[in-house]
């Protein structure tokens, strides 16, 4: 039987087990997918923790949102797919029915988007939800225009998998982007992902440093997923009507809102969900789709991973992004 990660008990990557579980054939709308890579998010750690959106189906829970892999077979009233197929799964599916991290499993047909015959399984799963993230909070919910030259985007927790996506669409459509960490440890790291500036928050006045970075004009855009002490500097530095799109709560704390400049600029603040907001529009996914896959077929849009576990250290590869030491995407081979 295909082996199967699950988890038994809230709490830590510890609860996190593989397990020998038999496979039904997909049912209509399904496809049945042997499984060649998944993506980690953070997510997932409050889900096995019991403190994200979702409740988990104790005991025996599935975990895993996105991934790649290859089509085995299609139930009724799928079109469009075939056995073969090479596919990535995004993260649209009944957390507490479905899940990423086994070696054969069923998920939605309306989950899936072909993968580039160029890209690897382990680049796409690393793709799907970090880039598609990223363009949402910058071209859908931060309103940036396709040809943003001269324009400036603050990231927070910017060394993410959705932060480093972002630098990288930032650059393409000719914008700059601002990273923020902590300390200095993961400074030249940003540089290299592409991040064009870098603030350490520990060490610097945020409000000057962005001033300067921008001569004086101010920010256009900031996403911030951390909603903590950053959000009244952010609020000041962000040019009249300014955008701020928040898409975590990494912080798990609620500051007081910056009420002065929110109204003297008339800034818009906004939240995110990459599911709620984006993908669950056909509209909004399509455009989103034939924005990344062409610059992700080229090449000119690449996850960076910072390391891939085996499937039989899954718990690891969850305890390693506890850590928060990693760059970008942390994958598991299947």
């Amino acid at each position: 039987m295909p082996i199967t990660a699950q988890f038994d008990a809230l709490g830590g990557p510890e609860n996190i087990k593989l397990l020998d579980v038999s496979v039904e054939p997909p049912a209509a709308d399904e496809v049945q997918i042997r499984m060649r890579a998944a993506g980690l998010n953070r997510a997932e750690l409050l889900y096995v923790a019991g403190h994200y959106l979702v409740e988990p189906p104790i005991p025996n829970a599935p975990l895993g949102a996105e991934g790649a892999g290859e089509i085995i077979s299609v139930g009724s009233g799928v079109e469009g797919f075939a056995q073969g197929d090479r596919v990535c799964v995004l993260p649209m599916m009944d957390w507490a029915q479905y899940g990423t991290l086994a070696e054969v499993v069923n998920v939605p047909a309306n989950a899936l988007e072909r993968i580039p015959d160029s890209i690897s399984f382990e680049d796409a799963a690393a793709f799907s939800m970090a880039y598609a993230t990223a363009y949402g909070m910058i071209v859908q919910a931060g309103e940036m225009p396709l040809n943003a030259a001269g324009k400036t985007a603050v990231i927070t927790g910017a060394s993410s998998s959705v932060g480093t996506a972002a630098f990288q669409i930032l650059k393409q459509i000719g914008a700059t982007s601002i990273a923020t960490t902590r300390t200095q440890k993961k400074v030249a790291d940003l540089k290299n992902a592409g991040a064009d500036h870098v603030i350490v928050t520990d060490d610097e006045d945020i409000g000057a440093r962005l001033k300067e970075i921008t001569n004086g004009k101010g920010v256009d855009l900031v996403c911030d997923s951390i909603i903590g002490d950053m959000i009244a500097p952010a609020a000041e530095a962000l040019v009249p009507e300014g955008n701020m799109v928040l898409m975590g709560f990494q912080s798990g704390e609620i500051p007081g809102l910056p009420f002065y400049p929110i109204l003297t600029k008339g800034i818009t603040i906004r939240g995110f969900h990459l599911v709620w907001h984006l993908l669950d529009h056909a509209d909004r996914r399509r455009r989103a789709v034939d924005f990344l896959r062409p610059l992700w077929a080229s090449g000119e849009l690449k996850p960076i991973i910072d390391r891939a576990f085996p499937l039989s250290d899954v718990s690891g590869a969850y305890a390693y992004m506890a850590t928060n030491r990693h760059l970008g995407k942390i994958v598991v081979k299947i």
